[in-house]
């Protein structure tokens, strides 16, 4: 079921566009999906979306980005809000589905240690050269 559709193109790049959907929700939770590009010019629908399941009186909420193809620190900010309102009403927003590129974004943004990043990552995600044995030695690192 799809409750909440939004879809936003930006004439500045042909091309790039972004959608949320909501796949499911109930009285308290909404599981939606995004699929496309979030940044600057397409996030609005996104923070609508957030704020209107968050007005409805949900408090968990889960946001797949397993199709989002590039993230900047701009949606981001929107994303991290959103985290805090729901928090406050103790409530929890969860990011399932990210990708390797999603994830620099967060840990460059410092956000991987503020948002909850749940689930496995995006299925046809693979590392970039090196990254493997990074994230290994640092799964090593927090075990000993």
């Amino acid at each position: 079921m799809t409750a909440t559709s939004e879809r936003r193109n930006d004439p500045d790049r042909p091309g790039a566009s972004m959608s949320v959907d909501t796949v499911r929700f109930d009285a308290s939770r909404a599981n939606l999906k995004v699929v496309g590009e979030l940044d600057l010019a397409t996030a609005a629908p996104l923070w609508a979306v957030l704020q209107g399941h968050l007005a409805a009186g949900r408090r968990y909420l889960r946001l797949d980005l397993s199709e989002v193809t590039f993230i900047d620190a701009t949606a981001l900010s929107g994303i991290a809000r959103a985290h805090r309102d729901l928090l406050a009403v103790r409530g929890t927003l969860v990011i399932t589905g990210v990708r390797a590129r999603v994830h620099r974004v967060l840990r460059l943004t410092g956000l991987d240690e503020v948002l909850f990043v749940g689930g496995a990552r995006a299925d046809d995600d693979t590392f970039a050269p090196g990254e493997h044995a990074d994230l290994l030695a640092a799964e090593l690192d927090s075990v000993e």
